[in-house]
């Protein structure tokens, strides 16, 4: 094997490490800075994308709370509403019937008063006759009618 001859081991030996000490001197001044400020921006924009995303995420909790608040003030409104319109329909109501109440008050007064018209009418009336069926009685009474052919007995 040539490389472990002495004669050329040396000479090897020295391009070996010349070689390996300009790769070292490009590496460490020319291409570790290139990789080390690739390194740098890229952890800054990482940083930076968290730092955004922490506020997004921020206003996104926000905007959850904001929306759940107007859910919160909506149903209340609802509640509110809701209770309202059943008072007004509680008033209507009441006030309907209040009327319909009266009307039928009115009706059953005006009936009773044309039955009691009706019962004076009908009590006059049936006055009347009995008045005229009692004087009727009385002049058949008091004429006395002939029998013919039968006596009358006196006692």
């Amino acid at each position: 094997m040539p490389q472990f001859d002495l004669q050329w081991f040396i000479s090897e030996a020295f391009w070996a490490l010349l070689c390996f000490a300009v790769f070292y001197v490009i590496m460490a001044y020319f291409i570790y800075p290139l990789f080390q400020d690739v390194f740098s921006e890229r952890e800054h924009k990482i940083k930076n994308d968290l730092s955004i995303a922490e506020m997004v995420n921020k206003q996104a909790e926000e905007l959850i709370q904001d929306y759940k608040n107007h859910i919160y003030a909506a149903e209340q409104t609802k509640s509110e509403i809701v209770n309202e319109t059943y008072r007004d329909i509680q008033k209507f109501a009441s006030h309907v019937e209040a009327e319909h109440e009266q009307k039928f008050r009115q009706q059953i007064e005006e009936t009773e008063q044309r039955m009691k018209r009706e019962r004076n009418n009908a009590m006059a009336e049936s006055g009347a006759l009995a008045q005229q069926i009692a004087q009727e009685l009385a002049t058949k009474l008091s004429t006395p009618k002939r029998l013919s052919g039968t006596k009358r007995k006196t006692v």
